[in-house]
């Protein structure tokens, strides 16, 4: 693997995060803007380059690889629990921050950055092994996810002696543009979150690749072009993110930084130091590395807002994560 390459790729990648960073900080895009593009962005163009990297696409000879990457998917969810479980152990945060610690190990950002930087690198044709860890992300993000967020919040109250409603309404709410993931709600509702575009359009492109079915060209097209956008829009939103955080208290939080050092370069490293003499397929093996190496998930600090938890925790752990992503993304690489 070129490693000149790929730092290249992550250089450009990050310009446009860079460039994401001044637009917000020049005040050509407000709050509401930025909720706006970002819900085009989740809805419409993500789910549109998941498609689009599927059509076309012959699954000839590729099963006994589609199931070779689902055994990569289900190890990689254990593999950040279990990692969950001793990151929160060593780093020692304060108990309010344990879960929230958790929450950021086991939801990496799969799919928001997971694609645009994999795709870079491997080419569309890895959208079809990438569709199955946004599956799995989306199962365990609006189960376990939630209840995490929920006994964080619980953990936050005992630790601040204030009453059981204070923290809650706090954050009662505000999830992306008004819409809440799950707080509250009967349990039957939280599964029916699971039906939204993103899980939609990867179950279409996991049929699309099976059943080699066609589309016609002009629908080929469409999805080229739209799903295209989703890189430069998706990474201008990433910049605006952080121009929007306070960079002095990130840069100061000597506990992201163990935490950043362990979870996107130790971890995916020693994994694939173990799982490469196996005989992986090289690319697979390449996916599940670096989507092991994605920064937090934005979703995080929105869910842990909602439940009434430290969503600054959180915050903190995307920001200084996703900065880094840049430099260990390709020392990840350079072991594959």
């Amino acid at each position: 693997m070129d490693i000149q390459i790929i730092l290249q790729q992550m250089l450009m990648l990050f310009a446009m995060m860079v460039t994401g960073y001044f637009i917000w900080k020049k005040e050509w895009f407000d709050e509401n803007a930025y909720q706006k593009l970002s819900k085009v962005v989740v809805n419409i163009l993500n789910p549109l380059l998941v498609v689009n990297g599927v059509l076309g696409k012959d699954s000839g000879g590729d099963l006994s690889l589609l199931l070779q990457n689902l055994g990569f998917v289900v190890f990689f969810y254990l593999l950040l629990a279990i990692a969950s479980f001793a990151l929160a152990g060593a780093l020692r945060p304060p108990k309010a921050q344990r879960r929230l610690y958790r929450l950021m190990a086991i939801f990496p950002n799969v799919g928001f950055m997971g694609i645009p930087v994999i795709t870079s690198i491997y080419g569309a044709e890895c959208m079809i092994y990438i569709v199955f860890y946004m599956l799995g992300y989306n199962l365990l993000l609006y189960t376990y996810g939630l209840s995490l967020a929920k006994k964080a919040a619980e953990d936050a109250v005992h630790a601040e002696g204030t009453g059981p409603g204070a923290k809650r309404d706090a954050g009662a709410g505000d999830f992306g543009a008004g819409t809440s993931p799950g707080a509250g709600e009967a349990p039957g509702k939280q599964w029916r979150r699971m039906v939204n575009p993103g899980v939609v359009f990867s179950l279409i492109a996991v049929a699309v690749f099976l059943f080699r079915l066609q589309a016609p060209a002009p629908i080929v097209s469409f999805c080229d072009y739209m799903g295209n956008a989703t890189i430069p829009l998706s990474m201008l939103l990433i910049g605006m993110s952080i121009a929007k955080s306070d960079l002095k208290s990130i840069f100061t939080d000597a506990r992201i930084y163990g935490f950043t050092a362990i979870k996107m370069v130790a971890l995916p490293i020693a994994a694939v130091l173990l799982l490469k003499p196996f005989g992986a397929d090289p690319v697979i093996l390449g996916v599940f590395a670096l989507q092991l190496s994605m920064p937090v998930g934005n979703i995080v600090t929105l869910i842990a807002k909602e439940y009434g938890a430290d969503e600054t925790t959180c915050t903190n752990g995307i920001v200084l994560s996703t900065l880094a992503s840049i430099l260990t993304i390709p020392l990840v690489c350079m072991f594959l």
